[in-house]
């Protein structure tokens, strides 16, 4: 049983569900056995619903606390479910049975779950005034949902989902779950209307993702996997439909990873995310490009610059309407753990410090594809929670509205 559940567990996607519920069998059966009770807990921390693995895994410490790595997630688990000072002693005891000399690749990596703990409890101690909802199953599925993106006016919302659909209904084999597509929904006077998927040739029957729109709605920014390595394109809303989605030229795609984009207001720059190797500060990065009117094209692209970028991954960059704020998420800075949402603004051609947008905005795990209403009330992101609806949700924020609302 261990064997197969261990082989469909790596397989992910659907077979994770298969793999969940053999585990689970297995744990019935040998309730105090520690590796079975460690095979579940990885299960778990590999899905969606990672914050149910810490029982499991508890529970395999206390029957051999001597096991390889155990405290080590043990501690990961404490710190997805904001328990800090129990993860920051079990990474502790994790680092105290090893040194940096030792070829440990974990070491490291406790230290820095240490420090994104100790920067859960103090942004934790000073929640921001705002009210975090799930959108709820009329929008999000069980599926991952993700990349919300909103109309100026608030009334239409674009989002990427993995849920079965007409142009996705086969299972990508290198990753066991559904392609992504992008869907749409209208707001009516009790809340949000029937989710719509795209229509071609928006959608295909691979990966399309939802990523970045014009001020004025009409231009869209699609990322699509086309050979593995993911591309940003543009469509364009004309007559009610959308155009044929046009690649955005070798000075935004490059062999590596475009991921996400986002034209400033005036059309003047942009902003973007990619992996190139060439300008890199490491891992993913946020680049800017601006529009040359005489090739009506995007010009050379510049990094942003260790200010913004981390020798870690940024990623779902959004430009707020003055064009000199940009929202971004980042696993470097001061995160609470995964991706976090920061803010930095460009204040005499340089950008400060980005400022993380605070709890209950962001969580221990990832925080992704931040977007405001032009009037600033409102946001929309993605994240990962004990209280969505399976994997990532899209999630509203009210800004200001904490204290009336609970």
């Amino acid at each position: 049983m261990l064997k197969q559940a261990d082989k469909l567990s790596q397989m992910g996607g659907v077979q994770h569900v298969q793999a969940e519920t053999l585990y689970e069998e297995a744990v019935a059966l040998a309730p105090d056995d520690a590796l079975v009770n460690l095979r579940m807990g990885l299960c778990q921390l590999n899905g969606p619903m990672r914050h149910k693995a810490l029982p499991y895994l508890t529970r395999s410490r206390d029957l051999d606390p001597q096991q390889p790595r155990i405290h080590f997630l043990v501690g990961y688990a404490l710190q997805l479910n904001a328990d800090w000072d129990k993860a920051i002693a079990s990474f502790e005891h994790h680092r105290g049975v090893h040194s940096p000399q030792d070829p440990d690749p974990l070491y490291a990596q406790a230290d820095r779950h240490i420090r994104e703990c100790r920067n859960g409890k103090s942004i934790m101690a000073a929640p921001t005034d705002v009210v975090v909802r799930d959108l709820g199953a009329g929008i999000n599925s069980s599926s991952s949902d993700h990349g919300p993106l909103i109309s100026a006016d608030g009334s239409t919302l674009l989002f990427t989902s993995r849920r079965p659909s007409p142009t996705n209904g086969k299972v990508n084999k290198a990753t066991g779950e559904y392609f992504e597509d992008i869907y749409s929904t209208t707001r009516k006077d009790a809340g949000w209307g029937a989710v719509e998927l795209l229509p071609n040739p928006v959608n295909t029957a691979g990966n399309d993702a939802s990523v970045g729109l014009s001020a004025d709605g009409r231009t869209l920014m699609v990322y699509r996997d086309v050979d593995g390595s993911g591309d940003l394109f543009e469509t364009r809303q004309r007559t009610g439909n959308w155009t044929e989605p046009r690649a955005l030229g070798p000075t935004v795609n490059t062999p590596g990873h475009e991921s996400a984009a986002w034209p400033s207001a005036d059309g003047r720059w942009l902003y973007f995310v990619s992996d190139r190797a060439a300008d890199n500060v490491g891992g993913q990065d946020i680049f800017r490009a601006p529009w040359i009117e005489a090739t009506t094209s995007w010009g050379p692209a510049e990094n942003l610059g260790p200010t913004v970028n981390t020798r870690f991954d940024e990623d779902g960059i959004y430009v707020g309407p003055d064009g000199g704020t940009i929202y971004f998420s980042s696993k470097g800075h001061n995160t609470i753990g995964g991706y976090d949402i920061f803010r930095s603004r460009l204040v005499n051609g340089q950008w400060t410090t980005p400022e993380n947008l605070g709890w209950p905005i962001n969580s221990p795990d990832d925080d992704l594809f931040f977007v405001l209403t032009a009037d600033g009330t409102k946001g929309y992101f993605s994240s990962l929670r004990a209280d969505g609806q399976g994997e990532d949700d899209v999630y509203e924020v009210v800004f200001g509205a904490r204290e009336g609302s609970r």
